[in-house]
């Protein structure tokens, strides 16, 4: 490639990233006009900052501070690394290679344009300083030795970038196939987010701290029985003093057992930490650092060598995968012929498709329109990526139950039942927040269909309404088994989520309305970003508790009756949340006549939006 064609390349780039930023409109491209210097000015203080602690805290720590510190660095930037990562499943290549294959231009050279267009990302530009500074700090602290830290920076840097592009370059010849391309995304989604779990779930778990072991615990407990020996009469107050004595030496004992264990699991730490050092390639920056503090440039002159060896090799892989993926190596191949076997033929009536059912009480436009919206969502990747959520709960505090007794009061249980469905509808609010956006040019159906707005937005919210109450359902009944409430309480657990579902559902209904937005097949990512619909989203979702408090009052109220001793044993929460539930479908079926006429009035706005195709 030579130099007027990588001239071209960049101007095309700088182009593309300005249109696109004209079209999310001027408050957006103001935006991003005033966060850049806000970013550089970032960079520039982080640069300071570790220089300055590289220069005036490191001289006097010891050279485990400094693999310490690396290591923090490295995960902090893996972290943010690879939640990038994640929004992206998928590579969109920034200059699209088969639309260069006419020119008189090396496939090479666009690929390379591409790979250095993927370093221009703020993790990089902030971290990437913030490395630098501290590596010039430790030259200043721990001597020239350190200078051989920054080129295992650099390699590091292309390490890591030259094997997140292949791995890109690996999903999108995997994601060929629209089929293998939802489940891909769904089991990545996942693996990130559990793989982020594991040091909460650990914590949570605290396997290493045995409270009968603990002796501040050990003492609290072994006292207070004392003092209620003391109180009931059954040792006197000479007993009381020789076993207070007593129970301190023991304590002193305990303590000193205590520091003697935790000396013992930091050493292990420590040598836990330097082998996953040695063995992983992304620990031979801090272990390399470590080394060169020690006076021995040797370890990181190899890591630096390797790392660069990792990155040649990801950049050579990952050109061979992408000129086999525009060069339809990965779909083409011979045809089978299948074999043309005569239809079975049916006996008997034939039994109605799920699109083709009536639900009961509804009009046939909005079973329609609440049939076909479910089909979609099971089939939907998004669907798939949202039922992560409640999963991700089951793991987490189900983790938490086990890990430990934990036994709440009475009113309490339904409490957690409550907050498990709100957390299941907040994990919907991108789906039910944005419910026109994901029908992109579908949308046009129901502007087309003779059916009413009112019918539109009812068939809508009852095609989510399964998955959410499933869900829920399966959450509370996990609370059941593990905390058992009251039957009554569990009972009214059905008619508080219904009210909380069709006034989530007004919620989000204005929410789709007022501030709908593109969102790219098979992700959950706007392809036309604009500044004001998140800032309204934003402003929406939070009237989220404001619009579910009144769901709980009927427990408030039975706990006030209960403390009071006015009803005691009468199923207050439960006929109280029938009555709601009542109230909530009366104000549902008015608010949203009121809501289509409002979505008749803006149909053609929402589907110029939802239509509108990224730059």
């Amino acid at each position: 490639m030579n130099w007027q064609h990588f001239r071209a390349f960049l101007w095309l780039r700088w182009r593309l990233r300005v249109n696109l930023f004209k079209r999310g409109g001027t408050l957006n491209a103001v935006v991003f006009a005033l966060m850049m210097p806000v970013l550089a000015l970032l960079a520039g203080v982080l640069f300071v900052v570790l220089l300055l602690i590289g220069v005036f805290v490191m001289p006097g720590a010891p050279s485990s501070v400094v693999l310490y510190a690396w290591d923090g660095l490295v995960l902090g930037f893996l972290f943010t690394w690879s939640i990038s990562l994640l929004t992206e499943l998928q590579r969109a290549e920034v200059l699209s290679i088969d639309k260069f294959l006419h020119l008189p231009v090396s496939v090479k050279g666009v690929f390379l344009i591409n790979y250095l267009s993927s370093l221009l990302s703020v993790n990089l530009g902030l971290f990437l300083p913030a490395m630098l500074g501290f590596s010039l700090g430790l030259v200043f602290a721990k001597g020239p030795a350190m200078l051989v830290v920054l080129p295992l920076v650099a390699a590091f840097a292309l390490a890591v970038t030259a094997l997140t592009y292949q791995f890109q370059g690996w999903l999108a010849s995997m994601m060929v196939n629209p089929r293998r391309r939802r489940t891909v995304i769904v089991l990545l989604t996942a693996g990130f987010i559990l793989l982020f779990q594991l040091p909460n779930l650990i914590n949570i778990m605290r396997p290493w701290d045995d409270a009968e072991d603990n002796p501040h615990t050990w003492i609290a407990k072994e006292q207070s029985e004392l003092h209620k020996s003391l109180a009931k009469g059954q040792i006197t107050n000479a007993e009381y003093r020789q076993r207070l004595q007593e129970l301190n030496r023991e304590y002193q004992a305990k303590v000193e057992k205590s520091r003697a264990a935790d000396r013992e699991t930091l050493r292990y730490a420590e040598d836990t930490v330097w082998v996953v050092n040695a063995v992983l390639p992304l620990g031979w920056l801090p272990l390399g650092a470590f080394a060169a503090a020690e006076g021995n440039v040797l370890p990181a002159l190899i890591g630096t060598l390797g790392l660069a060896l990792i990155g040649t090799v990801s950049l050579w892989r990952s050109y061979r995968t992408t000129v086999r993926l525009y060069t339809g190596q990965f779909t083409s191949g011979k045809a089978k012929t299948a074999a043309v076997t005569a239809p079975a033929v049916k006996t008997g009536p034939a039994s109605a498709g799920l699109l083709e059912r009536q639900l009961p009480w509804l009009s046939e436009q909005t079973a329609a329109i609440a049939l076909g919206g479910f089909r979609s969502l099971v089939r939907a990747p998004e669907a798939k990526m949202m039922l992560l959520t409640p999963v991700i709960l089951v793991v987490i505090f189900g983790a938490m139950f086990l890990g430990k007794r934990v036994d709440p009061p009475e009113m309490v249980r339904p409490l957690m039942a409550f907050g498990a469905s709100a957390t299941v509808l907040l994990g919907m609010v991108q789906l039910l927040g944005n419910q026109f956006g994901f029908d992109r040019s579908g949308f046009r159906v129901f502007v087309l269909c003779p059916a009413r707005r009112r019918d539109v937005l009812l068939g809508k919210n009852l095609s989510f309404a399964p998955l959410a109450a499933g869900l829920a359902g399966v959450l509370c009944l996990l609370l059941q088994i593990l905390m058992p409430m009251r039957f009554d309480h569990f009972l009214a657990l059905i008619p508080q989520f219904v009210s909380m579902y069709l006034l989530f559902c007004l919620l989000t209904n204005c929410l789709s309305i007022l501030a709908p937005m593109p969102i790219a097949p098979g992700s959950m990512q706007p392809t036309n970003f604009k500044l004001v619909p998140v800032l309204i989203q934003m402003l929406v979702v939070s009237l989220f508790p404001v619009i579910l408090a009144p769901t709980a009052l009927p427990l408030l109220v039975e706990f006030i009756l209960d403390e009071l001793d006015i009803a005691r044993g009468v199923p207050i929460f439960l006929l109280l949340s029938l009555l709601l539930c009542v109230g909530v479908v009366l104000l549902y079926r008015l608010v949203v006549g009121w809501q289509g006429l409002w979505l008749h009035a803006r149909e053609q706005r929402i589907l110029e939006i939802v239509t509108t195709k990224a730059e």
